[in-house]
C-alpha cells in the first residue's frame, strides 16, 4: 500500500463530484493550467484534490491542451471597415455572394505550380 494510501483521511473524491466546479471553471479560462484549476477548486470546497486527479477528469471530460491559435486583434478601425462593408453589401442576393471569390476556399499562384514538374536533361 501506498504511503498516500496511509495517510488520506477521508474517502477519495469521486470524478461526479469533481467534474461540475471544474466544468465551470475551464469554461471561466479556458488558459487555465492544471494547478491553477486544482487550487480553484480546493479554494470552493472543504476537500481538495491533486494536479494529477485534476489531468484526468480534464482527459476525461474530452479537453486536450492544444496551442492557441495566433490570430491578430481587430483594432476599431477594423471593425468600422468590417461593419461598412456589411452595411454595403446588406442586400446582395445568395447568387451575388456565389460570385465573390472566397480565399478560405481558394488557392492562387503567381508564378510555381504546386504539382509535380519535369525536367528535361541530357544524356552525358
Amino acid at each position: 500500500m501506498s504511503q498516500h494510501r496511509l495517510l488520506q483521511t477521508s474517502a477519495p473524491l469521486q470524478q461526479e463530484e469533481i467534474l461540475p466546479g471544474q466544468t465551470r471553471i475551464l469554461k471561466r479560462n479556458r488558459r487555465a493550467t492544471l494547478p491553477h484549476i486544482a487550487a480553484d477548486f480546493n479554494d470552493g470546497t472543504s476537500a481538495s484534490v491533486s494536479v494529477r486527479t485534476v489531468r484526468r477528469t480534464v482527459i476525461n471530460m474530452g479537453s486536450q491542451s492544444r496551442r492557441p491559435i495566433r490570430v491578430p486583434l481587430l483594432t476599431a478601425r477594423h471593425k468600422a471597415l468590417l461593419l461598412s462593408g456589411a452595411r454595403q453589401h446588406y442586400h446582395w442576393t445568395v447568387d451575388d455572394w456565389k460570385q465573390v471569390a472566397w480565399s478560405d476556399e481558394s488557392r492562387f499562384q503567381l508564378y510555381q505550380t504546386d504539382a509535380h514538374v519535369g525536367v528535361s536533361r541530357r544524356h552525358h
